[in-house]
Parts: C-alpha cells; sequence; structure tokens
C-alpha cells in the first residue's frame, strides 16, 4: 500500500511538470554534476540470510550521486546508497549499503532519459543487478534541477525483481559557453528574432578593441603594439651651434642667442646631456694670445647659457684650442672669419614613437 501511494505520487509530480513546463535543453551546456536524493525501494529478496528464513522488503534510503555529461546524448552517473529495509514479519530493520554505476541518455528538447545501469548491494549476502529506468529533470536555474525516478531491477547472479522511486536535486558545475535554459510556457513557443553580434568598439581608432587596448586616446599617426599602446624605437637625436666672433673679439652677437636658446631647449629636453663648447681663433697675430682668446669666446657662450637661459654651470664646460684648428687654412680674410668661432655638438639617444 505504501509503494503505490508513493509511485502514484511520484508520477503525478512528473506528469505535472511535463504538462507545465516545456524544457529546452542547450545540450552542450552542463558537463559535471553532483546530487543527492531519497528513494523509495521494494525488494523482492526471500531468504536472505543463509541460517534463517529472512525475507527484506520495503525500504527509505538516502544517496549521493555524481555524474558527467560526456555527450550531448550521454551522461555516465555513479551512486551511493543507504537504505533501512523491513525484515518481513518482524519488527526488525536491516541497513543497506548499494554502489550503482549507470548510463543515461537524452532525448532532444525534452526533459525525458532512459537509465541502463548495474547496482551492488550487501545485504547479509552480495546482490548483483541490472537495472532499466525512466526519469524526468526540471531545471529550476541554469545550475540547478530537480528529478524524479522510476526504475526496475533484475538480479544477475539469482532470480529477483525490485523496483525503486527516487526525487533527487542536482548542481550543475564546469558548464561550457552554452547552458541549459528552462522556458516555461502554456502555448507554442515563439521564436524571437536575434540581432547580430554587435562589432566590438574601437574607439580612438588604433586597430585595437577597446576589449584589449590598455592605452586608450593614442594618436593615430603613430604605430601601435597589441595592446594599443604606441609603439616606441630609440633613436639618435642631437643639435649643433656655431657662433663666429669679428677679429680679437669674445663678444657675442645678439644674432646667435637664437642659436644658442635652441641648445638650451635641448639641455631642458635631454637633463641628462651636457654640453661642451669649444673655442677657436684664426692664424693671425701671437699664438699665446690666440689660445687665451679662443677660451675667452668660449666662456662668453657658456655665459649666455648660464646667465640667460639657466642652464646649471656644471652641465657646461668650456675649452678653448686656439689656432691649432684651422677649418680654412688659406690665408685671407673669408678664412680668417670662418675659423674664428665656438662650436658645439651634442648628441643623445632617445625613445621616440613610431610613426605609421
Amino acid at each position: 500500500m505504501k509503494f503505490n501511494t508513493l509511485a502514484s505520487g511520484i508520477m503525478l509530480g512528473l506528469l505535472s511538470l511535463t504538462s507545465d513546463v516545456a524544457c529546452a535543453e542547450n545540450v552542450t551546456g552542463e558537463k559535471f554534476y553532483v546530487g543527492a536524493f531519497g528513494e523509495y525501494y521494494w525488494a523482492d529478496w526471500d531468504d536472505v540470510e543463509s541460517s534463517n528464513t529472512i525475507n527484506l522488503g520495503e525500504s527509505l534510503g538516502v544517496g549521493f550521486e555524481f555524474g558527467y555529461r560526456f555527450t550531448d546524448d550521454w551522461t555516465a552517473r555513479l551512486a551511493f546508497a543507504v537504505h533501512n529495509f523491513n525484515i518481513e514479519n518482524e519488527d526488525d530493520h536491516k541497513q543497506v549499503e548499494y554502489y550503482g554505476a549507470a548510463l543515461l541518455y537524452h532525448f532532444d528538447d525534452n526533459p525525458l532519459y532512459v537509465i541502463a545501469g548495474y547496482k551492488y548491494m550487501d545485504a547479509y549476502r552480495s546482490f548483483n543487478m541490472a537495472n532499466l529506468g525512466l526519469g524526468m529533470r526540471h531545471y529550476l536555474a541554469d545550475d540547478l534541477a530537480v528529478s524524479g525516478e522510476i526504475n526496475w531491477y533484475e538480479g544477475i547472479d539469482e532470480t529477483h525483481t525490485d523496483i525503486s522511486l527516487k526525487l533527487g536535486i542536482n548542481y550543475f558545475f564546469g558548464q561550457s559557453d552554452a547552458s541549459y535554459q528552462v522556458k516555461e510556457t502554456a502555448e507554442p513557443a515563439i521564436v524571437s528574432q536575434v540581432s547580430a553580434p554587435t562589432k566590438p568598439m574601437d574607439t580612438d581608432k588604433d586597430g585595437v578593441y577597446d576589449l584589449n587596448d590598455q592605452c586608450a586616446n593614442t594618436p593615430t599617426n603613430y604605430a601601435v603594439d597589441v595592446k594599443g599602446c604606441t609603439l616606441m624605437e630609440e633613436r639618435e637625436v642631437s643639435v649643433r651651434l656655431l657662433v663666429n666672433f669679428p677679429n680679437d673679439n669674445s663678444d657675442v652677437n645678439s644674432q646667435y642667442l637664437a642659436d644658442i636658446k635652441k641648445v638650451a631647449d635641448f639641455l631642458n629636453s635631454h637633463q641628462k646631456s651636457s654640453v661642451r663648447l669649444e673655442g677657436h681663433t684664426s692664424a693671425q697675430g701671437d699664438e699665446n694670445y690666440n689660445q687665451k682668446l679662443s677660451e675667452r669666446r668660449a666662456k662668453a657662450v657658456g655665459e649666455v647659457l648660464t646667465s640667460q637661459y639657466d642652464i646649471a654651470y656644471a652641465r657646461v664646460t668650456t675649452i678653448g684650442y686656439g689656432e691649432s684648428r684651422l677649418i680654412n687654412q688659406a690665408d685671407n680674410e673669408i678664412a680668417h672669419a670662418k675659423n674664428r668661432r665656438v662650436v658645439a655638438d651634442i648628441t643623445t639617444v632617445e625613445m621616440l614613437p613610431v610613426k605609421r
């Protein structure tokens, strides 16, 4: 009587679920799940204990299971349960453990599945059984479902036929990109139009989508790397200074102030750089006098850098070469004018953006 009542209740529950819920499974969604269940088991075991005539009948039990859906259609499952069987014609009970393995076959777009498996029970002696069954799963959420099953068991070592009813709850994890969805509907399904995927944004138009762009708003005229950051390369930069002087004179003409300012700007932009000012004279006059004159000319240009453009003294050095480094050996006024000079060359390496 208890068996018939519980069976009727479970079957009514399954029918209710199938009538109220249309389960649309995206079958690549679930991978692994764990579950707990309660089970009513009706056994037809007579003379299970060799020394006594003991018949086992109904039982209520609880158990745990672990499943893995390895294809769209098939799931492998392991189960363990503990039952408390009634001993017929006695007030005593027998605790029995069973271990089971099963394959579940799922139907497309249908909550029902078929079960085929094996069970091992130890009740006074070992029982090996094959089973077939029918189950149904109802999703409460993408990763949570309740299930109901009815199973038929047939003894392998000896003839006996058992039936069980099971209600359980399952939690799914390790899901792939697609997930199971449950659509509740009492009417024919309405197919919604799916819009085309939106193309990822590239706000600064550098060729790297915003999702991967780690350097937003890069200039469009510079090349970028895979992270969207401006590509940089080492490049040699330099500035040259030439200041000419009248004969026997070390005053800096104002026409050269703009050129000297360019040197000051370069030094300010490259704080690790320094300048060496080299003074020279023509071959006219006394050699010792020309040496001192070349030194005064170099110091005069250095004074403009430090006094007018605030370049630190430590970054400016001066030296005079007198008439020892003529750039024009001729003995005429044009050659003499070219040789009366202060020169400086500053070169450094800096990281500069790569242009597209």
